[in-house]
């Protein structure tokens, strides 16, 4: 056996370890942080139980034993041919060990009616080169084909792994507070409205509100957040998040499966289903490959002989597709779970890249869900300053984002609020609440708020300088939040104005960029959804649409040939989403748009829907990259027989560095999007 060849076969086998071995500190290098700080908790509960991301899958296991097994044979028959023959001997079990393995699956594809093409292929390739002794070349074969299968198993195991990491480990008990006293619990007999305690360094395991106490959160693997936020009393938590500091009670309303990241967790079948759909893909252009390959080795054969013919059949067109186009598509569904975006359906990401149209619903997708305040008019003696502290007084026990914003701003502006002691709903209309005066001596403060329509029905009149403000901000989406005393004298009016969301104009910038064409879908009037449409430069818009007429919108758009994505947060927005080719939705929508959507946003930053977009145009790239190589590896070997007579081991030397040089094109997104480190997980360490 010539000395290049075994040289040059027991680098592929050195390659593949390397590729591998690389792979393991990439992944370690990016995990540092965070168990670090999780292992902070085992003060409290020390007998926690932890996954761990090195434990192997079935699949990948048989894969690595069976690679160990033909590194083995590639070893000690490169190491005979060097030395003496008798260690080269010592190799042959080992490949008989590998062959009987493969045979058995040529068996179960049988069986199972699958490609018999492709396995009969890899069969008569290894079979050829055991039968004409050429035992190195067969175990090169072996290794590059376990070593592929393999790396595809761990990509797998890995991203199912970075899904779950969006929601952490979970211990196996709990402090229950029962009757005054803390319990160890198991976590699955919890029950809804169960009272837990939570403490610094702990996972929170349900989903709830704070009844009790303050915490600092680390949200970051579920929402994003790379800042801790704080929790304090009626604040919602979500299971999985990490309590940095302080200790709180939680009210239990969610745990198992019902949480929400229970709810995430069943993304991982629909991550696994479209990995085989892509590698069924794969193996169709294999399927096609095999066929015409095993043919052209067929019809050499008489004219060029056995090795040369078997030399033909490493040629191998489309055949790597196999492996890399599943590989790839894993590896890019893990780089969006990083980055807290959740790929529902992998063939969105696969579609994106056609995409040319991308409608957005306005209010609570391009726009806050909670409004911020514009301008205070007071009038009639009152201050802005009672006249927000009357605002936020009555509506300090509200949840509805009028509520929020009123009591936001007061809060910021430092605005105290009052006690309420009464409160009357009018429906439709707005509250009369009773205020505890600030004067101890008076009697309390009757105080009214809520529509225009309340303060008409009341015969309150309302100042020219207030009409003049409500038709000016009319046509801008504004709105008015009156306030008046129980005598029926105005206190003023609040401006509420719709709040964009940060990235919102940015966002649109980048998608003009991209060449996609952005449109507003609202229920709102023309002249308010004209305005937004302006202030983000958007040029189309669609307004005062019901919620049936968003799916036919969407329909139409598609009937003039365009790939359209919907982005939607509401209820009314399930059949839109449904009917595009792609539907974003994002962390806190409505339940059903979570689940109707295929790509789910765990943080509000729009940001996110340009650099999917470029995600997924650089698969598509890389895919034709993947179908190039192959053809490119292929046609030398082809050239490479017929021109310059090569063998079966030259052959399969350009079929194994065809594989590694694939399998770093599916590996590589990994290292150009690298894992970002939150900046608090960051801090912390560094404390």
């Amino acid at each position: 056996m010539p000395f290049p060849v075994i040289f040059a076969g027991l680098a592929v086998g050195a390659s593949a370890g390397v590729v591998l071995r690389g792979l393991n500190k990439v992944r370690s290098r990016n995990r540092m942080v965070h168990p670090a700080l999780i292992s902070q908790g085992k003060k409290s509960k020390p007998d926690i139980k932890k996954k761990t991301d090195s434990t192997m899958s079935p699949a990948e296991a048989v894969a690595a034993k069976q690679q160990r097994v033909a590194l083995g044979s590639v070893g000690l028959i490169g190491l005979g041919a060097l030395t003496t023959p008798v260690i080269g001997l010592a190799g042959l079990p080992l490949l008989a060990y590998n062959y009987t393995y493969m045979m058995r699956g040529v068996w179960r594809s049988y069986r199972n009616k699958g490609k018999l093409s492709v396995v009969i292929l890899d069969a008569l390739s290894v079979s050829f080169a055991i039968f004409m002794g050429f035992f190195f070349t067969a175990g090169l074969l072996f290794t590059a084909v376990f070593t592929a299968n393999r790396l595809v198993a761990r990509t797998e195991r890995q991203a199912q792994t970075d899904f779950s990491r969006i929601f952490g480990e979970l211990g196996d008990t709990v402090w229950l507070l029962k009757e005054g006293a803390e319990i160890e619990v198991p976590l699955e007999s919890l029950q809804a409205q169960d009272v837990i305690i939570v403490k610094a360094g702990d996972m929170i395991p349900v989903d709830g509100h704070v009844s009790s106490g303050e915490a600092l959160v680390d949200q970051h693997l579920l929402t994003g957040e790379s800042q801790p936020v704080e929790k304090k009393t009626g604040d919602e938590v979500f299971t999985s998040t990490l309590l940095i500091s302080g200790s709180i009670q939680i009210v239990v309303e969610k745990q198992g499966s019902d949480t929400l990241t229970g709810q995430i967790a069943k993304t991982l079948e629909h991550a696994a289903t479209f990995k085989h759909q892509v590698q069924a893909r794969g193996e169709k252009l294999v399927e096609q490959g095999a066929s015409r390959t095993m043919l052209a080795s067929g019809l050499a054969l008489p004219f060029l002989g056995l090795g040369h013919a078997m030399a033909l059949s490493y040629s191998g067109f489309g055949y790597q597709m196999r492996t890399s186009a599943p590989l790839m598509v894993l590896n890019y569904l893990r780089i969006a779970s990083r980055n807290g975006i959740l790929v529902k359906d992998g063939r969105a990401l696969d579609t994106l890249q056609q995409v040319d149209t991308i409608v957005f619903d306005k209010t609570g997708t391009l726009t806050e869900e909670v409004p911020k305040v514009g301008q205070l008019i007071a009038c009639n003696g009152f201050s802005k300053h009672q006249l927000l502290q009357y605002a936020a007084s009555a509506e300090q026990r509200q949840k509805h984002p009028i509520a929020q914003a009123i009591c936001q701003h007061a809060q910021q502006e430092g605005v105290s609020s009052l006690e309420v002691l009464n409160t009357d709903y009018a429906i439709g209309h707005g509250l009369k609440v009773d205020l505890a005066n600030e004067n101890q001596d008076s009697a309390s403060l009757r105080v009214m708020i809520g529509s225009r329509r309340f303060v008409d029905a009341a015969g309150i009149a309302v100042p020219d300088v207030i009409n003049q403000r409500e038709d000016d901000g009319g046509d801008k989406g504004y709105s008015m939040v009156y306030i008046a005393t129980g005598e029926n004298e105005l206190v003023g009016a609040i401006e509420l104005q719709p709040a964009l969301r940060p990235q919102a104009k940015q966002t649109i910038d980048a998608l003009h960029e991209l060449g996609i064409t952005p449109y507003i879908i609202s229920g709102d009037q023309e002249k308010p959804t004209r305005y937004l449409a302006k202030t983000l430069g958007i040029d189309h818009y669609f307004a005062e649409t019901l919620p049936e007429g968003k799916a036919n919108h969407v329909e139409s758009l598609q009937a003039q040939g365009h790939k359209v994505c919907f982005i939607g947060d509401g209820i009314n927005d399930s059949v839109a989403l449904q009917k595009a080719d792609v539907s974003v939705s994002l962390h806190g929508a409505a339940t059903i748009a979570q689940d109707t959507a295929d790509i789910l946003l765990m943080t509000p930053d729009l940001m996110h829907l340009p650099y999917l977009l470029g995600m997924s145009t650089e698969l598509h790239q890389r895919m034709n990259n993947s179908e190039i190589i192959n053809n490119a590896f292929g046609f030398a070997c082809v050239s490479g027989v017929l021109l310059l007579g090569m063998g079966a081991s030259g052959a399969i030397l350009l079929y194994s560095g065809g594989l590694l040089t694939n399998l770093s094109n599916s590996m590589l997104p990994l290292l150009t999007h690298p894992e970002k480190e939150p900046k608090a997980l960051k801090e912390h360490s560094e404390d």
